[in-house]
């Protein structure tokens, strides 16, 4: 069902691309608004499917694709032409497409949507601070070291939360 929120997961997809191409041709000013802007239509989608219970089996599936669209695309334009450490992205990298795979197989044999978790939103913050300070060169090393912090913490809780879900690890 198309509604307002999945509407604007679907311009979310489009603004990652429109994100990228800027970011990859250093219209850095251009390329951080339309990442602000991504994140606005992020917080608003969820909100308004929240308040409007307008929660649908598309947005569960657009949501978190637009996201990790975002944050792939991101990783790999800065390490590509922003100087974002190797070792990062392809961390980075990794772990946006094991959520996904891990999202693909509790969703396929539960039929449920994995919610965030306080970690993978505080995560998801601190990759947003270290890709305006990247963008902008605004000592960026200092953010580099936070993300793999945050990265690994979401990576351990992830794992865990999806191996309760799946009935591997029991916890009680």
């Amino acid at each position: 069902m198309i509604n307002a929120p999945n509407i604007l997961s679907l311009i979310r997809i489009v603004l990652a691309f429109v994100f990228a191409v800027l970011l990859f041709n250093s219209y850095k000013f251009l390329a951080a608004g339309v990442f602000l802007l991504a994140i606005v239509t992020d917080v608003l989608d969820g909100y308004l499917a929240r308040k409007y219970n307008q929660i649908t089996l598309l947005g569960k599936i657009l949501d978190p694709a637009a996201d990790r669209l975002l944050a792939l695309l991101a990783f790999l334009i800065l390490f590509l032409n922003h100087g974002l450490p190797a070792g990062l992205a392809i961390f980075a990298i990794f772990y946006h497409l094991y959520i996904i795979l891990g999202w693909v197989i509790i969703f396929q044999t539960k039929n449920i949507s994995v919610q965030h978790t306080f970690w993978g939103k505080l995560n998801s913050f601190i990759q947003a601070i270290m890709f305006f300070a990247v963008i902008f060169n605004f000592y960026p090393n200092v953010f580099f070291a936070a993300v793999a912090i945050s990265l690994s913490i979401a990576f351990v809780n992830y794992t865990f939360r999806g191996l309760v879900i799946l009935n591997i690890i029991k916890t009680k």
